[in-house]
C-alpha cells in the first residue's frame, strides 16, 4: 500500500470520529447532507476529465476523493462562542473541480494570456467560510507538481494533507488559534481524533 493511501485512510477515520463527536456534543451543521457523505462517486469521471483536459491530479487529492470523499464542518454550537473566523475544515467534492474546469475551458485563452492556470478549488477562504466577502478559494494547481502539493491562498504554507492535519489538531477549526476569546473545547475535540 502506498504511504499516501495509509495517510488518507487515517484522515478519513479521524474526520469521521470528529463528525461523530461534534454531533454528540450538540454541534449543529449548516448543511447536514454535505458534512461527511463518504467516497465521492463522481470522482473517477472527474479525475479522468481533468487529466484529459489539463494534466495530472495530485495523488493525495485523488485518494481523498476516492476513499474519503468530501467534508464540510460549517455550523455552530449554542454554547460555544468565538470572536473571529473559525476556518472550519472543508474539502469540496469533485463536482466543484468540474465546474471550475468548465469555466477554465470556456476562458482558456484569456487565462493563459494572463498566466492563470487551472486550479482545483479545495475550500472557501476563511472569510467566505464565515459568509464574509473574501479572497480566492484554497486551491491546488493542475497539473500536479507533487503527490501532496502545496495549497494556494491558505493563511499558512502547507500541503493538502498538512492542511487537513492542521485542522484536525484544532478539532476541525484551526481559525480558533487566532481568536482571542472563545470557549470551544479544542483540546477535547482534538484529543479524541488524534491519529
Amino acid at each position: 500500500m502506498h504511504i499516501l493511501e495509509t495517510q488518507i485512510d487515517s484522515l478519513g477515520r479521524r474526520i469521521s470520529a470528529l463528525v461523530t463527536l461534534l454531533r454528540s456534543s450538540g454541534y449543529v451543521f449548516d448543511r447536514p447532507d454535505e458534512v461527511f457523505p463518504g467516497p465521492d462517486i463522481g470522482a473517477p469521471l472527474a479525475i479522468q476529465q481533468i487529466e484529459s483536459a489539463v494534466g495530472d491530479v495530485p495523488l493525495a487529492l485523488k485518494l481523498f476523493w476516492l476513499r474519503v470523499g468530501s467534508v464540510d464542518l460549517s455550523g455552530s454550537h449554542p454554547d460555544w462562542q468565538a470572536s473571529g473566523y473559525l476556518d472550519q475544515l472543508i474539502v469540496f467534492p469533485s463536482a466543484f473541480a468540474l465546474y471550475e474546469l468548465e469555466e477554465f475551458i470556456g476562458d482558456q485563452e484569456e487565462r493563459q494570456r494572463h498566466d492563470l492556470p487551472y486550479v482545483v478549488p479545495i475550500a472557501p477562504d476563511y472569510f467566505h467560510k464565515a459568509n464574509v466577502s473574501g479572497g480566492p478559494p484554497y486551491s491546488i494547481s493542475i497539473p500536479a507538481i507533487a503527490d501532496d502539493p502545496p495549497l494556494n491562498e491558505t493563511p499558512v504554507t502547507e500541503t493538502f494533507i498538512e492542511h487537513i492535519e492542521h485542522a484536525l489538531r484544532f478539532g476541525g477549526f484551526p481559525g480558533l488559534t487566532q481568536c482571542e476569546h472563545h470557549n470551544w473545547p479544542v483540546a477535547f475535540l482534538a484529543s479524541n481524533v488524534d491519529g
